[in-house]
């Protein structure tokens, strides 16, 4: 199986060498993998509170090792991805420079509700001191806004908001999913089923069971990522979100290369 989404320690809040990430994902039994670490917000002139990416004097740096683990000539491919913030009103900057390195996919994600990185745990915080459904409403509308922009391959764990185990209603979350779902089909882009979430206070994988099920009926593509941040978290989860999306109705996910997207039968 597949898993296209592991950092490295360039993003700051990541440890281990890409190689034993390789060596895991070969251990593991996975057939193929991909970085995705975090694009170089200096790029995009966003400045965060918490350093939680890779400089842009070490984008060049990062695709050249993973050419130099892929050289080895054995039998495990490695992606060139990356995960690069959604940020609004940067979207031409961010379209030329995607334009201008020759990733095998971009991998759009949501971490940044204006300054507030509401997936960091120093800024947890927040959560308590807004109101929960106004902060899903906002989030879900940015969510709608990265499908639009066709500007990625990927969305990266969709509905990460709830990483905290911060839950807004039943009722709204099902206006939400109806909403965000039909954005997603009609932009084409993938969709990433994130192990992530079941290390955290959320305890459910990115996205929920529900949502899985409003994606099936709408034929839309699912890739699989475990959001490694060290190299024993490689793959983890992975096998039992196969389980799951076989249970939702799934038969393949999506694999890329060359930002051109193929199906890996589960």
């Amino acid at each position: 199986m597949i898993d296209y989404h592991l950092h490295t320690k360039r993003c700051h809040h990541a440890a281990g060498e890409m190689v034993e990430y390789v060596e895991e994902a070969r251990r593991k039994g996975l057939v193929e993998i991909g970085f995705a670490d975090h694009f170089p917000l200096d790029l995009l002139g966003y400045e965060p509170k918490n350093p939680v990416t890779m400089e842009g004097e070490e984008l060049e740096e990062y695709l050249a090792e993973i050419d130099s683990l892929n050289s080895r000539g054995e039998a495990l491919p490695i992606r060139r991805g990356i995960e690069v913030d959604y940020l609004p009103g940067r979207e031409g900057e961010t379209r030329r420079l995607l334009q201008a390195y020759p990733f095998d996919y971009a991998l759009g994600s949501i971490h940044f509700l204006g300054d507030w990185d509401f997936t960091h745990p120093a800024q947890v915080k927040g959560f308590a001191e807004g109101c929960v459904p106004s902060i899903y409403d906002e989030y879900f509308a940015l969510v709608r806004r990265l499908a639009a922009s066709r500007l990625f391959d990927i969305i990266g764990h969709i509905d990460v908001v709830k990483k905290f185990g911060y839950d807004s209603h039943e009722e709204h979350m099902e206006a939400i999913i109806r909403e965000t779902v039909i954005a997603v089909k009609e932009s084409g882009i993938c969709l990433e089923v994130n192990t992530a979430g079941w290390r955290v206070p959320a305890a459910e994988q990115y996205p929920s069971r529900a949502f899985l099920q409003a994606c099936f009926r709408e034929d839309i593509p699912l890739t699989l990522g475990s959001d490694a941040h060290c190299p024993s978290q490689v793959g983890e989860g992975i096998f039992k979100a196969v389980e799951l999306l076989k249970d939702v109705g799934y038969r393949r996910v999506a694999r890329f290369h060359r930002r051109r997207r193929y199906y890996q039968n589960l």
